[in-house]
């Protein structure tokens, strides 16, 4: 219920968890702007290809110069713009920035057709397919679908208050039979980027579930060892690059088995999910947080020295020495921290913890040693 509730999709195909919809948008960022790219070049390149059927248009040339002339501004402006999103799009690194750059596009497209009717005396049918044509490219470009609805709308309705007037031999019925193919078409376009708006997002969900699948530990819903591996190696390589301190603590569950030999696997898997709510309490967000198998546990601590490392074990130690454990038992832990010294390895920085951890359980348990 939790999980369908996070990834809710509003009526515009959107996430309702917006922090999971930037998420989203940061994702598919590349892609969308490299679809608004080409889109607006080809868009660019037609709407200027369009200047060829004007010039041989000898009416439009011979009868009204100034209006010729007035077209190849308009959509020689047009290109330009087209061309300057092309290379803008692709250097946008904020998805939100991406959605404005394509509106404003969308928006200029509208614009740009609406002018170039108006420099013409008197329109035919194809005036309204070119309604069409822009509406249809208007939901090709990759933006949110309540941008596109809006333009889309505004952009008929200004079509059909001015430009369907001038339209030669035209028919009230016919007018309004216009004005329902629109709507048609309208309908039709949010439905299909409805769909496929929910769509990508449905399979958006379904990765990160799975990724988090992979990389997490089912009982206690913090990091496996895989990850922590991962981790490991990532931090190990970002300490040697610039300095930076980095500590490991390996801790163990005091007499774990007997808990369980006692009180049952149940008792045990609560005991586990307890420590790590009580160890969650006591770290960073930028600290690594694992179960490396059964009742061992890893937490790696970025920019941490040995000295600050050994204060985080010993108020971990503490908290969960004061805490209550369900069933009424005493649980302890002991601890083994390490510090990253230079030409460690994954492999010997875990070791020395290890080691470490082994003297702490050696040496009556319940302890910190570093």
């Amino acid at each position: 219920m939790e999980k369908k509730k996070k990834y809710k999709i509003s009526l515009f195909a959107e996430f309702t968890d917006k922090s999971l919809e930037n998420e989203f948008l940061a994702d598919i960022r590349s892609n969308s702007a490299k679809i608004t790219a080409y889109i607006a070049l080809i868009f660019g390149f037609v709407l200027l290809l369009f200047l060829v059927s004007d010039y041989f248009s000898l009416k439009l040339i011979v009868e009204r110069p100034p209006s010729f002339l007035k077209l190849v501004i308009i959509r020689s402006l047009f290109f330009l713009i087209s061309l300057v999103v092309f290379f803008v799009a692709q250097r946008i690194k904020n998805s939100s920035n991406l959605m404005h750059l394509i509106t404003a596009y969308q928006t200029i497209i509208a614009i740009t057709y609406l002018l170039s009717l108006k420099e013409f005396e008197t329109l035919n049918y194809f005036s309204f397919i070119g309604l069409m044509v822009i509406s249809l490219g208007i939901y090709l470009l990759p933006n949110k679908i309540m941008f596109s609805q809006l333009v889309s709308i505004i952009f008929s309705i200004l079509f059909f208050l001015y430009p369907a007037q001038k339209i030669e031999g035209l028919k009230l019925y016919e007018f309004y039979r216009m004005i329902a193919y629109q709507i048609i078409l309208l309908t039709y376009c949010n439905i299909k980027n409805y769909s496929t708006e929910t769509y990508k997002r449905e399979s958006f969900a379904a990765s990160r579930e799975l990724l988090a699948l992979s990389i997490t530990d089912p009982l206690t819903g913090i990091y496996n060892r895989a990850k922590c591996d991962e981790e490991i190696n990532k931090w190990i390589n970002l300490s040697q690059r610039y300095g930076n301190a980095l500590s490991l603590i390996i801790l163990d569950i005091d007499n774990f088995k007997s808990i369980n030999d006692e009180h049952g696997h149940l008792v045990g898997d609560s005991v586990l999910k307890t420590i790590v709510d009580i160890i969650k309490k006591s770290i960073r967000n930028t600290d690594v947080f694992a179960r490396w198998g059964g009742d061992e546990f890893v937490i790696l601590l970025p920019n941490t020295d040995l000295r600050q490392a050994e204060k985080m074990a010993e108020r971990m130690k503490t908290s969960i020495c004061n805490s209550f454990f369900e069933p009424a038992i005493n649980i302890t832990c002991s601890f083994g921290v390490a510090t990253y010294e230079k030409d460690d390895t994954r492999q010997s920085f875990l070791q020395k913890a290890d080691n470490l951890l082994f003297q702490a359980k050696t040496r009556g348990k319940n302890r910190v040693e570093s």
